[in-house]
């Protein structure tokens, strides 16, 4: 069924909105997935803070021209495609795909219902190969934790270098006197 003007212009624009306010932007490709399947999904990506929106490949085309996240072609993203958006992390919406990959993988076919299909990233759009490698990296807040646990430790380990080296001192010491007599 086709989409009427009026209907197309109200999509684009919450679309723009939304794109306005982004940090990440992934493109998953949901075939064969049911709509509940959908829905529950939906509902997961909702409570994590990103919104996950089905609407036309040329409608999310002209959106990230418009707002400056990147410039693709409809025909760059194959299949039934949606469009996952955060607005505090770059990486997160790639990370859920990959989750969602892996959850909704089925052995008996070798399929997965949710896959890579792309993702904007400083201006750049990438594929669904480039996303799968993209999907890899640390979220901000892995990247703070980490940066935080380096530093935490390099103290602890000095403090233990140099209460190990007083108590090792004292023992030589104590000895020292013993063996002096």
């Amino acid at each position: 069924m086709a989409t009427s003007k009026q209907k197309k212009s109200g999509q684009l624009a919450a679309l723009l909105e939304k794109f306005q306010n982004a940090q990440g932007v992934a493109f998953v490709r949901f075939d064969q997935a049911t709509v509940e399947e959908v829905q529950i999904v939906r509902r997961a990506l909702r409570a994590e803070g990103m919104s996950y929106t089905v609407i036309k490949k040329t409608l999310m085309a002209l959106a990230a021209k418009e707002t400056g996240l990147g410039e693709f072609s409809a025909n760059d993203l194959t299949g039934s495609v949606a469009v996952i958006v955060s607005a505090t992390d770059a990486v997160q919406p790639a990370q859920e795909i990959k989750k969602l990959k892996e959850e909704y993988f089925d052995k008996k076919e070798e399929f997965s219902k949710f896959d890579f299909a792309g993702a904007l990233f400083e201006g750049k759009f990438l594929d669904a190969a480039a996303t799968a490698q993209f999907a890899d990296t640390c979220t901000r807040e892995e990247s703070f934790a980490k940066i935080v646990g380096m530093l935490q430790s390099g103290p602890q380990k000095l403090h233990s270098v140099f209460n190990s080296g007083f108590s090792k001192l004292y023992n030589v010491m104590e000895n020292a006197e013993k063996f002096a007599q």
